[in-house]
């Protein structure tokens, strides 16, 4: 019987060009592997160029999950595992299957009985938290929250309410242009003593992470938020 493979699931830097967020033991497990789950291969084989791989890129297969539903996730992408061959699998930023389709993958390979090996690299939500100051005990991401105004007003106050009743840091993503938006909406509707953590381009050239009361940032001049990645917390 041919020995099964395992699926890795490779980290990517969050801010790109950042190669020394990416230990070397991954790169070499990386570079070792040719088959790989990518939610798109261009950007994919881009950051293999740029880690320093020096095989031959044509001869690495990618199998794309961008656009797929889940009914397209199939056993049938993993078939290389069955056939003895490790599998990588990569977000587009940071650790896969975190707020990423990726997750898809994952609960097929544990369904399959396939070996799942996380490797080390940033997570913007993590290092969010972790320099927050807010609680890292009790927490609760949300993912990104209803884009509609009334639907996002509520459901920002609902966050407030766990935050008041049992502590529970609340943590949100919002798409680049809408950080803005998502910024002023929070200072109208939050109560100006809980605490809002702004992390931007983590990890990047432009890196900024506050906390601060919710009456303290209506005080300050922000920077630019409408061009990089933001992770949001509320806390007290």
């Amino acid at each position: 019987m041919e020995k099964q493979g395992k699926l890795y699931l490779i980290p990517v830097p969050i801010s790109e060009g950042r190669l020394e967020t990416i230990p070397a033991s991954v790169l070499n497990t990386m570079h070792a592997l040719r088959y790989f789950i990518v939610e798109r291969a261009r950007t994919a084989r881009r950051w293999m160029r740029e880690s320093g791989f020096n095989g031959d890129i044509s001869q690495i297969s990618y199998v794309e999950l961008d656009n797929r539903s889940k009914d397209q996730i199939t056993a049938s992408i993993l078939q290389p595992v069955f056939e003895g061959h490790d599998m990588g699998l990569m977000s587009e930023a940071g650790i896969p299957a975190i707020a990423d389709p990726g997750t898809e993958i994952v609960r097929l390979a544990h369904k399959l009985g396939i070996q799942v090996v996380p490797l080390t690299g940033p997570g913007s939500l993590f290092l969010a938290l972790a320099a927050s100051g807010l609680n890292g005990q009790q927490f609760c991401f949300h993912g990104y929250l209803p884009v509609k105004k009334d639907q996002l007003r509520k459901k920002l106050q609902e966050l407030e309410q766990s935050v008041w009743k049992h502590g529970i840091s609340q943590i949100f993503i919002e798409t680049p242009y809408r950080n803005e938006q998502i910024f002023r909406t929070i200072l109208e509707v939050i109560n100006p003593a809980v605490k809002l953590c702004i992390a931007r381009d983590i990890t990047g050239p432009l890196e900024m992470i506050h906390t601060y009361p919710v009456s303290e940032w209506k005080k300050k001049t922000m920077g630019e938020l409408g061009k990089y990645p933001v992770v949001f917390i509320l806390g007290k």
